[in-house]
Order: C-alpha cells, then structure tokens, then sequence
C-alpha cells in the first residue's frame, strides 16, 4: 500500500520527529510509505537531524494519487482539498489543542465533512476528543528517541530546573514561578536549547527535575524525555497532562498554584532522592509504549489494508 505522510517542511519538533518515526515503522510493516514536505521552501525540506529514519519523500502529490495520504491533526481541514479528492484519507492527532490554536473558530471540525477518513491518536486526551466527535479512533502509541532509553550510571546531579524556552511553552504562570522562585529562593533554571541529542541526554541525566506548565495538546516529548533519564517533572494539569493515562505522575506534580509550585520544586531539589522513586510508574509507561509501538503500528496498517485497500 502506497502511504505519503503529510508534513511540515524545515521544521524540527517532537511532533515531525513522531511523523518520521512513523513513517519508518510503517515501511517495516510492508508499506511504501514517504513524507510528503509541505511548505514555503521545498529546496531541501528534511532537517538533518531526520536523515537517521532514512524516508524517502516527495515536495508534490504525484497526478491521480489514489493511496494513503496522512495529514497531521493541523492540516486536518486539508483533507477536504480537491487534489486529495481521490486519495483516502487519514489524520494524525498528536495535538488537540494545537488544532484549535492554527484553525479559526468558524472552520473548526470541517474535517468531518470526510465521513470516509480515518483518525488516530497516541493519547487518551486525543480519544476522548474524537470520541465526542463521534468518530471511532485508533489508538497508536508513539515512543521518543531510543537514546533517552539508554541505561546509564547514575551520579551526581545539579540542583538545576530545565524548561523549554520556545515562546508557546512558557505561559504566564511558568513566567511568574520563575521569576519569584529566582528572586526569592535563588533557584536556577537552565532552558533547553541548542544541544545535540547527545548532549541532551547528557543534561538530563545530571539534573534533578524538569517543569512545564503548559496547555499540553498532547503526549509533550520533552516531559518524556527528561523523566526516562531519571529528572523529576512537574506539568500543568491542563489538556493531555490533565490524563493519567498520558502524563502518569500524580496529581500533587501537576501544578495550578504559584505558591505551590515554588515550593514543590524546592523541596524536590532538597529531596530529590525520595522524589525521583515517585516518578517510576510514568518510566514504566514510556518503557511500555516503546515495547508495543511497533505491534500498534502494525495493527494500523493491518486494518488501513483491510479496511481501505
């Protein structure tokens, strides 16, 4: 079965890294799966960082295209284009709130206007979203990048707090436990930014906690990340992170008071070898993800050919 996954072109996120792994996976299934780079600047639109997955592409659909086209949940309108017409169609959720964010309210859910296409997810916040809808999904579960499942010694760690510096990420609330954390408890927070994934893995593994007290639109890599290499984690308790089932940490770890916050990440910093146990069930789950992701992609393909070929 012929596959093209849509794909933003010269950008590198947690969300095009999936959709490379992705397309990987699925040419392992039997498929003749490539992405299909959409954007301004087609010129040379695969990062380098993305040449290991070794996927072929394209920069156009090719005339009377008639296999599957895999559109990411915000180009998820797209699947209603003409040139898409006689293609059969499926859409990548990674994201829920990122959809609404990049689609005006008024053209928010056309995409249902598609009764044929298919729609898959890696998170429960995803499901119960297209649940509403009265879709039926798929679940696919997704995995990061095998380096931060490497086991390595553990030694000593930097009483450091890491975050993502990416304007999106850094809400109003995380800009204010920053700022007082560090005007009144002398706290150090390092952004993530500029490493190679080499580096990064090396960065997580000699700090002590991770925070994000964002939307989460979805399953955040960075969270994921950071916690495989043993940091604790602190989220929001909004969108994905709001599921156990996608952010397994308890809920006294996902954060809506600044108070509160301040002090946890102090006393993490101060305890930090009793917390870091605390976080082993959300270890666990990535751990599982990674061991049943190959068989769920499969399971995906299985049914796309039954269902669609």
């Amino acid at each position: 079965m012929k596959i093209l996954h849509l794909c933003p072109a010269n950008i590198a996120t947690g969300g095009t890294d999936s959709i490379h792994r992705l397309v990987r996976e699925l040419n392992k299934c039997g498929a003749d799966a490539k992405l299909l780079y959409t954007g301004k600047d087609l010129s040379n639109p695969q990062p380098e960082c993305y040449k290991k997955y070794g996927c072929e592409y394209l920069v156009e659909l090719p005339k009377d295209f008639d296999g599957f086209v895999i559109f990411p949940e915000v180009f998820a309108n797209r699947i209603l284009e003409e040139q898409y017409s006689k293609c059969k169609v499926a859409v990548n959720w990674q994201g829920v709130d990122v959809y609404k964010w990049n689609i005006p309210e008024s053209e928010q859910g056309k995409f249902l206007q598609r009764t044929d296409a298919l729609h898959f997810t890696n998170m429960q916040y995803g499901l119960d979203y297209l649940n509403s809808l009265n879709l039926n999904p798929i679940k696919v579960s997704d995995c990061v990048d095998d380096i931060f499942f490497e086991p390595y010694e553990e030694g000593y760690r930097k009483d450091i707090v890491l975050y993502n510096p990416t304007g999106a990420k850094l809400t109003d609330f995380q800009k204010s436990v920053m700022s007082r954390a560090t005007n009144e408890r002398g706290i150090r927070f390092t952004p993530i930014e500029g490493y190679t994934q080499e580096q990064l893995a090396d960065l997580f593994r000699h700090s002590k906690l991770y925070i994000d007290f964002g939307v989460f639109s979805g399953r955040e890599r960075l969270p994921r990340e950071t916690v495989l290499c043993g940091c604790c984690v602190l989220t929001s308790n909004l969108g994905a992170a709001h599921y156990y089932e996608d952010v397994a940490i308890d809920d006294k770890y996902k954060m809506s008071d600044i108070d509160v916050a301040i002090d946890m990440i102090r006393y993490i910093l101060i305890n930090y070898n009793q917390c870091r146990h605390e976080f082993e069930p959300y270890r666990q789950s990535l751990r599982d993800d990674r061991q049943r992701y190959s068989s769920e992609v499969k399971e995906l393909y299985n049914f796309m050919e039954a269902n669609y070929g």
